[in-house]
């Protein structure tokens, strides 16, 4: 099984223990595939806006390899990582990102310019796998809470 199908398979193991939470996973593997980290969105468990998945599997990622980078690493999420989630990929130097679902235009890891990507002297290959039963998951999750 490949590193994207792992994933695909332990999201939905994951999403099913957490019903009434935004559907964002994320993982930090090894560039060898080894699962390092991985957590679910808390946001709406905690009320805390900021406890994304990625930003969580980040922190724990960090606390495992007892470092600042995580530069030997690879982030895989389902959605495409806000900029909040941006800022904390780049400071940790992930040098990639696999994201199933893409953010809304202006709201997402790709909408950094070359100018600001150009001061950051570092930025991760972004690379989107289109998959329509996560995007399902996302749609149906905020149509019910709106």
């Amino acid at each position: 099984m490949d590193l994207y199908e792992s994933f695909l398979k332990r999201y939905k193991v994951e999403l099913s223990k957490f019903h009434n939470e935004i559907p964002s996973y994320s993982e930090i593997v090894t560039k060898d595939g080894n699962l390092v980290s991985s957590s679910f969105n808390s946001v709406e468990q905690t009320l805390n806006p900021t406890k994304h998945s990625e930003i969580l599997a980040i922190e724990k990622a960090l606390s495992l390899v007892n470092g600042r980078y995580l530069a030997d690493h690879i982030l895989l999420t389902a959605l495409e990582p806000c900029l909040l989630c941006a800022g904390a990929i780049l400071r940790v130097k992930l040098p990639e990102v696999v994201y199933f679902v893409p953010a809304k235009p202006g709201e997402g890891i790709s909408s950094y310019t070359t100018e600001s990507i150009y001061l950051l002297n570092h930025f991760p290959k972004c690379t989107l796998i289109p998959k329509s039963h996560i995007k399902f998951e996302f749609l149906s999750f905020f149509k019910e809470k709106r």
